[in-house]
């Protein structure tokens, strides 16, 4: 679905204003959720480029993804340049189970190679889920476990949280290249 269960969206935000990015890259934007929960200072948030990634061109209107965002991208996540993940902040908002875990795995490493942070939003409750409105893109294909998506983020890992639902993790490239000099 275009939206995500609400369970650790007050983590994500908690992160969110302690990064306190310039920029931002969405990746799956489906209805905005996650501009909707950070975008809120009205005055804050003029100073911030918001960009969106979203394969599903159909939601870039029916969600007015181009009133949420400074810039909107319908197109596959993979096919973009790697620039477009040189952000302050990256979120990955429950979009990873939406391929394989090669192709999950390739686009964190993408992202991981300039982004100076992300945030990784996913699934450690098994859903099974298929097209939701003909969206292909909406099938669950993968399952992370809290440790999966743990140890494939190590070593750059600032935080992290799990619910019964989702897991979060905070990754840092700061945090990375420390644990690499040492």
């Amino acid at each position: 679905m275009p939206t995500s269960h609400s369970q650790g969206k007050d983590i994500a935000l908690s992160w969110y204003r302690e990064i306190d990015p310039r920029t931002v890259t969405d990746v799956g934007a489906g209805s905005g959720t996650y501009a909707k929960l950070m975008r809120t200072d009205p005055d804050a948030e003029m100073r911030r480029l918001w960009t969106a990634v979203e394969v599903w061109e159909p939601y870039v209107d029916e969600f007015n993804l181009t009133e949420l965002y400074d810039m909107v991208f319908a197109d596959n996540a993979h096919d973009v340049g790697i620039g477009m993940f040189a952000s302050d902040l990256v979120i990955f908002g429950d979009v990873l189970e939406h391929m394989t875990r090669a192709e999950a795995q390739a686009l964190l490493a993408k992202a991981q190679s300039v982004a100076a942070n992300i945030i990784v939003s996913i699934p450690v409750l098994h859903l099974d889920q298929d097209d939701v409105n003909g969206n292909p893109f909406e099938r669950h294909i993968d399952h992370w476990s809290y440790e999966d998506m743990r140890e494939q983020l190590m070593p750059g890992v600032v935080k992290t949280w799990c619910g019964d639902v989702l897991a979060y993790y905070w990754w840092s490239s700061e945090r990375a290249a420390k644990h690499m000099r040492q």
